[in-house]
């Protein structure tokens, strides 16, 4: 098995809480659905397609930036009745990811693998990508693809993992943070499935790793999704 690494960041961005008012929050990090999107943008899968094209990738997610939000005053304009209609406008504040990084590992059929690797390696995609809202365009850096091996016994991960496969080991010098994303969508879009996840900020985490599907990337431990 191979895997494609690399990896993405951009002033800001924002990855909806869709059950947040207009008001929006966001997660605290990309989620998996979400970088499977960026992936599709990279190789130009129509968003149409993206749910079947991309049934059989595996995503892992490492969150290379400290975890800093802002939030941000909008003024967001009616259009749905038209100016006939009386457009209107009104004020709202959302929530923003500042400075947001992250490093991306790939497990997906070879054609496509051999794709993505090819539209990284010469920086050329076919869709503009970006992180959560269109404004949050990414800036990409390939890292390489590199062979996977099966990690018996894993006492730490470098990547977002689901709180119930690890029991943290707790350090004061390192901040931990937890969140609840989507991790699968349907044909329609629709997030279907969420799980509890933790990160340790710039750093691997450690602790009692029950999951046994703990992949070595390169010198890092990968949980996929």
């Amino acid at each position: 098995m191979k895997s494609v690494v690399f990896s993405a960041k951009s002033e800001y961005g924002r990855f909806r809480k869709p059950y947040t008012t207009t008001s929006a929050l966001t997660f605290l990090c990309i989620h998996p659905v979400a970088a499977k999107g960026l992936i599709g943008a990279l190789v130009g899968i129509d968003k149409l397609d993206l749910y079947e094209e991309t049934k059989d990738l595996k995503i892992g997610i490492e969150v290379l930036g400290e975890i800093n939000k802002d939030l941000q005053s909008v003024k967001l304009l009616n259009l749905k009745e038209g100016v006939s209609g009386g457009m209107f406008h009104f004020p709202s504040n959302i929530e923003f990811l500042r400075c947001p990084h992250y490093r991306f590992y790939v497990m997906w059929n070879e054609n496509k693998l051999n794709e993505l690797n090819d539209k990284l390696n010469v920086g050329e995609w076919e869709f503009t990508p970006y992180l959560g809202v269109s404004e949050s365009i990414a800036k990409m850096n390939y890292e390489g693809m590199f062979e996977v091996s099966k990690v018996e016994k894993a006492d730490f991960v470098n990547t977002i993992i689901p709180t119930k496969n690890i029991l943290p080991k707790i350090n004061l010098n390192t901040k931990m943070y937890s969140d609840k994303i989507p991790v699968k969508n349907n044909s329609n879009r629709e997030y279907i499935e969420y799980e509890k996840i933790v990160f340790a900020e710039k750093n691997p985490l450690f602790g009692k790793i029950s999951n046994t599907d703990i992949y070595q990337v390169g010198e890092r431990n990968v949980y996929f999704f």
